[in-house]
């Protein structure tokens, strides 16, 4: 009788414990963006609630996805550590940075590439024709000052233009604005702001009018393709939810495939998603336009860690990027 009491008491904890790891994983995801067509991907999942299909697929359930559209990357990675967001979208300084400060404790890496859109230094001064004549008065639009993309980009490109030591020579002038908000002052035509910094659609809405032109592109102070955008989380997220983590990429490929498959259906989502009021002809254009790739391959994380070891802003660089700060699904 003790035997089979204590074979019972053993069916009985594997059972407890199978069910534990079912009940482990979370029904709710929380999953952010920020503003223009380089989170079409993510708009695509939301519309046709694929994260929801493939949740379910993968035996999970009902699952609740709520998304939020963020200024920068600054704020989303406060939101990764305080644990109020699962999936966050960042640049490539927004990923090094959450990474080298979580390195051993909430350990953020990449989970995926996003996409590769060139970013562009728009102006509206006819006397600026190079970054040597920028004014104490004139001010940089960007999505956050010293820590965004656009940001670290304009550095590179005054370490080329002033000298290495001259890297944050123009920093003082930059100024946190989102893209909608910098569009508008540039469109306007009045008040410091002389140039903006910032993705698609806005650099090209803005060099539609008159008097606005572009001076670089991030293709050129890079020397090629570099990932606007890669999808990061933390290891303790991945770790506790392997299903949910993975029904996420699956429809991120998910989504990827359809816009590169009917760039006409995901415009449409981007217009309804964002309240664009773009005719849905220019957002095909601005999808296909030269160096534009919806891809979930990583590109130029190795030149972006490289260049802010050498300026200071990353103490720890990784001896081997890749298997460092991307899990391994990224590779």
């Amino acid at each position: 009788m003790a035997h089979i009491r204590l074979k019972a008491l053993v069916a009985s904890a594997a059972l407890v414990l199978s069910t534990a790891s079912g009940w482990a994983e979370a029904n709710k995801l929380r999953v952010a963006k920020q503003y223009g067509l380089g989170y079409l991907q993510f708009m695509v999942m939301e519309d046709q609630k694929l994260i929801e299909k493939n949740a379910k697929a993968a035996g999970l359930g009902d699952v609740t996805v709520d998304w939020g559209t963020f200024r920068s990357s600054d704020v989303m990675n406060d939101a990764l550590i305080s644990r109020n967001l699962d999936f966050a979208c960042l640049g490539l300084p927004g990923l090094i940075t959450i990474w080298s400060k979580t390195r051993g404790n909430y350990d953020v890496r990449g989970a995926s590439g996003l996409n590769v859109l060139p970013l562009i230094l728009n102006v509206r001064d006819p006397a600026i024709q190079s970054l040597k004549d920028f004014k104490d008065e004139h001010r940089i639009a960007l999505p956050a000052v010293k820590v965004s993309m656009q940001a670290i980009i304009l550095q590179m490109a005054a370490a080329k233009e002033f000298g290495d030591a001259n890297f944050q020579k123009l920093d003082h002038l930059t100024v946190s604005l989102a893209h909608p908000d910098a569009t508008a002052m540039m469109l306007a035509g009045k008040g410091e702001v002389v140039a903006n910094f910032s993705s698609s659609p806005f650099q090209y809405r803005q060099q539609k009018q008159p008097g606005i032109r572009q001076m670089f592109t991030s293709e050129e102070v890079l020397g090629g393709p570099v990932s606007f955008n890669m999808v990061a989380t933390t290891a303790k997220f991945r770790d506790e939810n392997p299903k949910l983590y993975k029904s996420f990429l699956s429809a991120l490929q998910e989504a990827t495939d359809f816009i590169n498959k009917d760039k006409g259906a995901a415009a449409e989502i981007y217009l309804k998603l964002s309240s664009d009021k773009t005719p849905k002809e220019e957002i095909v254009e601005l999808m296909s336009k030269p160096g534009v790739r919806f891809t979930t391959e990583p590109f130029g994380l190795d030149k972006f860690a490289e260049f802010m070891a050498k300026t200071g802003s990353l103490k720890n660089p990784p001896k081997d990027w890749r298997a460092e700060m991307l899990f391994p699904e990224a590779k």
